[in-house]
């Protein structure tokens, strides 16, 4: 096996603040003491454990956050559900860490570095700081994570040869046992690791040799699968108002590529997204972005939510975002082989097309047409979405030319003409209906030919007065 690790060691303050300004000095408190600090609080001094009076004594003008652990935890889970695109196996390490099993995934990406470059690409658009170690067993891929070191160390043997690099207090032990360890000279794991574990046992129990041979594989370390849920829904509190679209969808772009990846990791796709933009003393304004197939596609969803929002007039400020996927759809991978590939190109970009007017113009704007069962002319078609399918098959004996309204002939001699006068080839079809609506009529209709040789398509008034009129072209 090969487990990499995956640790968020800003994740306080990701889970409240989109990409925080590298130029901003922002901290997360909890209990009256700082527990994460961003980039540029840590450039001026502030470091997490400091007491909120001395970290605004050193920098007047930082930012403080309360530390808001369900945040996190809602956070974490949906890198869980996001990380599904790289394994079948992810699991949770809380408060700050993924634990992926990637032996089964390296084929499929080429490689570990073709699979770590797209780890790095992905997170870097989803605005995370992290950390990253690659080892057999996933307490060894933990470890190098918190060490900094982001070289794989591919065998046990290459773990224990990097032994000597890592400082004793990686280990997740009490401070007593710590400090018990230093006491007696022991700052690396290779140091530990010499020491017999019958005179170590007395003094500070089995936790640390444990530890430690966990992370060598010489003792099972079960960890047991994050289980994705069937639907996505995600949260973001802003940091401040938004007033444009371009600000929403900045924040919104992280709930959106997670939920791409969950799409990816369950080879789902979606076709409605439902988004709540909430606003301070106004009801929250209600978005349902909709696609002409199921697509998992990050740019492609945020393009359609993107159109949909520069037309949507907000009554206040964007303070939270709400993203939400109730219905996940199966999407079969695409036999493109089969298939003329500009004939596919082709109609994806009918698709684009199609899914771009509907969101800026609204569904009801965008429509295609399909028969209806009725049997008067002018009501026997209806509105479809464009793409949809057909249910009703049409008449083969009607014209699809139809005049709106019909127009009247002018007889000679009780023949109707239209350029001179009409031979009746075929009917009487008799079309009385409509009663229930208030629209009802009775017609005898006709196949007629005129002296060019046109097809047309007449009927007689049967009611008074008794008149001619032209309906429709026959090709």
């Amino acid at each position: 096996m090969l487990w990499f690790a995956l640790i968020f060691p800003r994740l306080p303050l990701e889970a409240q603040a989109l990409r925080p300004d590298p130029t901003l000095p922002m901290a997360v408190a909890e209990s009256g003491t700082l527990c994460c600090v961003s980039q540029a609080a840590a450039q001026g001094g502030v470091t997490p454990g400091l007491g909120l009076p001395a970290a605004q004594a050193l920098l007047p003008g930082l930012r403080l956050l309360e530390r808001n652990p369900v945040a996190e935890q809602q956070a974490l889970r949906r890198l869980a559900d996001w990380s599904l695109q790289y394994t079948s196996h992810a699991s949770l390490h809380p408060p700050d860490c993924l634990l992926l099993e990637i032996r089964g995934s390296l084929r499929l990406f080429g490689g570990l570095d073709a699979l770590l470059r797209h780890v790095r690409n992905e997170l870097d658009a989803l605005g995370y700081d992290w950390l990253a170690g690659t080892a057999p067993t996933p307490l060894a891929a933990w470890l190098l994570a918190r060490s900094g070191d982001p070289e794989p160390a591919l065998s046990q043997e290459e773990f224990r040869q990097r032994l000597t690099d890592l400082p004793v207090r990686l280990l997740p032990l009490h401070v007593s046992q710590q400090q018990a360890l230093e006491g007696l000279g022991i700052h690396t794991l290779q140091q530990l690791l010499a020491l017999p574990s019958r005179d170590l046992g007395p003094r500070l129990g089995r936790a640390p040799m444990q530890l430690l041979e966990r992370a060598l594989g010489q003792l099972p370390d079960p960890r047991p699968a994050h289980r994705p849920r069937k639907t996505y829904h995600g949260e973001l509190e802003l940091p401040a108002p938004a007033h444009t679209s371009e600000a929403i969808l900045f924040a919104l772009q992280r709930l959106i590529r997670e939920l791409a990846g969950l799409l990816r990791g369950l080879e789902a796709g979606v076709q409605r997204l439902e988004l709540l933009l909430a606003h301070r003393n106004h009801p929250p304004t209600r978005l349902q972005p909709g696609l002409m197939q199921p697509s998992r596609e990050a740019d492609h969803l945020l393009m359609i939510c993107r159109e949909r929002l520069e037309r949507q007039p907000l009554p206040a400020p964007v303070v939270r975002i709400t993203l939400h996927a109730g219905r996940l759809l199966p999407l079969a991978p695409e036999a493109l082989a089969l298939l003329d590939a500009r004939i596919e190109e082709q109609q994806q970009r009918w698709l684009r097309l199609t899914e771009r007017l509907e969101a800026r113009l609204g569904e009801q704007c965008v429509l295609g047409l399909d028969t209806h069962p009725d049997h008067r002319p002018e009501h026997a078609w209806r509105g479809i979405r464009p793409g949809g399918e057909s249910i009703q098959k049409a008449n083969p004996h009607r014209p699809l030319w139809l005049l709106a309204p019909p127009r009247p002939l002018h007889t000679e001699q009780g023949q109707p003409c239209w350029q001179g006068p009409l031979a009746l080839c075929q009917g009487p079809e008799r079309i009385e209906s409509g009663w229930w609506d208030g629209h009802d009529v009775s017609r005898d209709y006709y196949r007629a030919r005129s002296p060019c040789g046109a097809l047309l398509w007449i009927y007689r008034e049967r009611r008074s007065p008794q008149r001619w009129y032209l309906h429709g072209f026959f090709g």
